[in-house]
C-alpha cells in the first residue's frame, strides 16, 4: 500500500486514539518564549544543513554531503541536550529518554511498527543487501535524531507552550516541512506532515523515545529510501554513521553522568529515571 491510502491508513491509526479517553495525558504550561527561540534556531540551522547537503553538495560531492548531513543529525540532538540539560535544569526523561512504563511502550511500539511494516515492507521484494544495508543503518540513526528532536524535544516544549493539541500539530507541521531539506515536493511534504501526526500521537502516549525508536520510525526511514530509489550508499558509510551514532551515545552518556553526580550530591536519585 502506498500513496494516499497509506497516508489515510496510518492518521486514521492515530486519530483512533485520540478518540480514547484521556488518551492525551494533560501537560503543564511551562513553555518559554526562550524555548520557541531554541527551537527557531536550532531548527534552521537542520534545515539549511539539510538542504546543502542535498541540494548543495549532493551525491556528486559525497565528503561535503555526509559532513553536512552529520551536522545536522548531531545538532538535531546534542542541542536539544544542552538546552533542556544546562539551559532549563531539566532531567534526560524530559526529552523522552526514559523507559516509563515499559509494558504500555513495549505494546504501542509494536502496535505501531506492526502497522507500519504491514503497509509497507510486508511483501516487498528487497534488492541486494549492498543496497538496502547501509540505508537500514542510516534509517537508524535518522531515527535517534528525529525523535529526540521532534518529539522529545519540539513536541514537548509546544505543548508546554499551546497544549497538547497544539504541541502535536506543530511538531507534525514542523517535521513535514523539515523535508524540504532533502529536496523533497509539496505532496510530500503534505503526506510527511500527516504522518508526524502518528509519530507525535504514539510519542504522546509514553513520554519515551522508544515507543517510536528503534522500530516505528526506522521502518518508515528505511521503506522510503529503498523504495525512492534515490539515496545510493556504499558500504563504507556503515563506519561513518556508527560514528555520528557513537558521539550522540557519548553525549547523552556525559550528561546522565553528570546529572548523577549532581543528584547524588543533593541525595536525590538521578533525573534521568524520574517519572
Amino acid at each position: 500500500m502506498s500513496g494516499p491510502w497509506y497516508g489515510v491508513a496510518v492518521a486514521a491509526s492515530a486519530l483512533m486514539l485520540c478518540a480514547v479517553p484521556r488518551a492525551l495525558p494533560k501537560v503543564p504550561r511551562t513553555g518559554s518564549r526562550a524555548d520557541l527561540l531554541a527551537i527557531a534556531v536550532l531548527y534552521v540551522a537542520i534545515v539549511a544543513l539539510m538542504r546543502l547537503a542535498f541540494v548543495g553538495f549532493t551525491t556528486d560531492h559525497v565528503a561535503g554531503l555526509f559532513l553536512c548531513f552529520a551536522a545536522a543529525l548531531l545538532i538535531g540532538v546534542l542541542g536539544p541536550i544542552y538546552v533542556t540539560v544546562w539551559r532549563r535544569g531539566a532531567p534526560l526523561a524530559d526529552l523522552g529518554l526514559r523507559l516509563g512504563d515499559w509494558r504500555a511502550t513495549g505494546l504501542l511500539a509494536l502496535l505501531f511498527a506492526g502497522v507500519q511494516f504491514s503497509l509497507t515492507l510486508w511483501g516487498y521484494d528487497l534488492p541486494a543487501p549492498v543496497d538496502w544495508v547501509p540505508l537500514l543503518v542510516m534509517a537508524l540513526v535518522v531515527g535517534v535524531f528525529e525523535t529526540i528532536f521532534f518529539r522529545g524535544f519540539i513536541q514537548t516544549r509546544l505543548e508546554a507552550a499551546f497544549g497538547p493539541v497544539g504541541g502535536i500539530g506543530g511538531a507534525a507541521v514542523l517535521y513535514g516541512l523539515y523535508h524540504v531539506g532533502y529536496g523533497m515536493g509539496g505532496s510530500e511534504l503534505v503526506f510527511l506532515s500527516g504522518l508526524g501526526i502518528v509519530y507525535a500521537v504514539a510519542f504522546a502516549q509514553t513520554r519515551s523515545a522508544l515507543v517510536l525508536w528503534p522500530l516505528l520510525t526506522p521502518v518508515g526511514s528505511f521503506f522510503n529510501a529503498v523504495d525512492s530509489g534515490d539515496i545510493d550508499l556504499p558500504w563504507a558509510s556503515i563506519a561513518g554513521f556508527a560514528d555520528v551514532l557513537a558521539v550522540m551515545a557519548l553525549g547523552v552518556w556525559v550528561v546522565r553522568r553528570h546529572q548523577r553526580r549532581h543528584s547524588t550530591s543533593h541525595g536525590s536519585p538521578p533525573m534521568l529515571v524520574q517519572h
